[in-house]
């Protein structure tokens, strides 16, 4: 079977860059595996990046980018079923005995993806055997498939992997039950963080730092309040800073707003940081967090944390109305990495490509 496939291609200066072919669906990985037909894919920053840094370690070439994926199971025992699709492939999706990072259901960190010349890679996105959302298909390990309840829009099902990573970081603060935090970033991820914080810490007072005034409108309506442009460096801010930017200068400014002594966390994963002084001025901790994990959590919450989205998109069936502002065919494609490239020009916070 052909089906229609977005590849990242090296070009000559070593760059990625995308480009749409038509090619026969890969063989079957395993037994286990079914084939899932995309209705909706997210476009992701670290998608972003990938088309603009060059290759990513970890990685078969060519892959085939998207990460965010709604789709609808081809065959197997959910044939039929609407699903968001969890994007690692961890030990369990390997079916091999699973890794203290699975055991211990920090997901993000199973010892599979550190291995030299893994099969698959590490996820959906970042492999050509298991395809990736901006396809027409992606092969998918019964694990990794997740039933999408029929009240759920495709528009806002389409947020629960990125709502998940944010609910896996809040949980790793959650103990420290601040009574207020505050986000940096007004895009997807920092929107979905004050999402989960309603969630995970619903006592604590919600903030965000953005950048655009249709950023703070989001804010708003998600009853958190927006702080808008650059932030004066204090030593009385909130206890618990999120970084959702993803860049230095976010995460510069999240350690810039926070108390003393308070706890920064990074959603965004920054590859570097200019100024380090808040850190050891105000006796700061910066935690790491990379992807979805699994907790021990007391109902209604749910322990695996994109089925903990699903439970709270579930409640909130709208927010992709809010979130999601631009919607594009696949022929589209050049055209939604423009929006999605340039959000204060057309005010876009999250970008979808529409299979459907």
């Amino acid at each position: 079977m052909n089906a229609r496939t977005t590849v990242r291609s090296v070009a000559a200066d070593g760059r990625w860059w995308p480009r749409t072919v038509r090619r026969p669906v890969p063989p079957r990985p395993g037994p286990g595996w079914s084939l899932v037909r995309v209705v909706l894919a997210g476009i992701c920053g670290s998608d972003l990046r990938g088309l603009a840094d060059g290759d990513t370690p970890g990685t078969s070439d060519p892959v085939v980018p998207g990460h965010e994926v709604v789709g609808v199971v081809e065959d197997g025992p959910l044939a039929g079923h609407r699903v968001v699709v969890h994007p690692l492939v961890p030990c369990a999706a390997r079916e091999v005995d699973p890794c203290l990072a699975c055991r211990t259901g920090r997901f993000g960190q199973c010892r599979s993806f550190w291995t030299p010349e893994v099969r698959w890679s590490k996820s959906l996105g970042f492999s050509a055997d298991l395809g990736g959302g901006w396809a027409d298909w992606v092969w998918a390990h019964r694990t990794m498939l997740r039933p999408v309840p029929a009240s759920v829009p495709d528009r806002t099902a389409v947020l629960a992997e990125p709502l998940s990573v944010a609910v896996a970081g809040l949980r790793e603060v959650a103990s420290l039950a601040a009574t207020d935090l505050v986000v940096v970033g007004g895009g997807t991820l920092g929107l979905l963080t004050l999402v989960a914080a309603a969630s995970v810490s619903p006592r604590a007072r919600r903030s965000a730092i953005v950048r655009h005034d249709f950023q703070a409108e989001a804010v708003r309506a998600l009853d958190a309040e927006p702080w808008i442009g650059q932030r004066d460096f204090t030593l009385d801010g909130p206890q618990l800073a999120i970084d959702t930017g993803g860049t230095s200068s976010s995460l510069v400014t999240a350690m810039r707003v926070v108390g003393v002594g308070g706890i920064v966390l990074t959603l965004g994963n920054p590859d570097s940081c200019a100024d380090l002084s808040a850190l050891w001025l105000k006796r700061l901790t910066l935690i790491g967090h990379l992807e979805h994990s699994a907790h021990d959590v007391a109902p209604p919450a749910v322990a695996d944390s994109l089925d903990e989205a699903l439970r709270l998109l579930t409640a909130t069936p709208a927010l992709g109305e809010l979130i999601v502002t631009h919607s594009y065919s696949p022929d589209r494609l050049n055209e939604a990495l423009d929006v999605a490239r340039d959000r204060k020009a057309y005010r876009a916070i999250k970008v979808v490509l529409d299979y459907s």
